[in-house]
């Protein structure tokens, strides 16, 4: 296992396409697989996403026809922490959009929770390196 890119007690919070990337074995999937083997040994490191990323990656499962269940893909996050979409994130989210209309509402959401966590953000959005929001991007490919 390669060690990922966390400093020791750093939050992480994923993209919904960093998860994606994972299940379906994209590129940059192998780093989100690192993080959480990481994370299992490291006490110090929280990873979360939000709900809003959580309904992406159900709906293109869904989309998509997969064959992973809901359960399985809560197992395979196991120690992921799901975060409710509560009114700080949300008013984040929304004065994004003023900035970066092109962002969707769950990347506004993702970084939103982000900045609130001081965390840092995954994501395979290659775009993301150019925003100008005030958060830690780790780009996966």
């Amino acid at each position: 296992m390669r060690k990922p890119h966390v400093k020791p007690g750093n939050s992480v919070v994923l993209d919904s396409s960093a998860v994606l990337a994972l299940i379906l074995r994209e590129p940059g999937g192998n780093k989100v697989d690192d993080l959480l083997a990481l994370a299992e040994s490291d006490s110090d490191l929280r990873i979360a996403i939000g709900i809003v990323n959580w309904c992406e990656i159900l709906t293109r499962l869904y989309r998509d026809h997969a064959t992973m269940t809901i359960q399985e893909l809560v197992a395979l996050l196991c120690g992921v922490e799901l975060v409710p979409f509560a009114r700080a994130e949300a008013d984040l989210a929304a004065d994004y959009s003023r900035t970066h209309p092109e962002l969707s509402l769950g990347d506004r959401a993702c970084l939103a929770l982000t900045k609130i966590r001081n965390a840092t953000a995954w994501t395979t959005d290659k775009a993301w390196n150019r925003l100008k929001v005030g958060v830690s991007v780790e780009v996966l490919r």
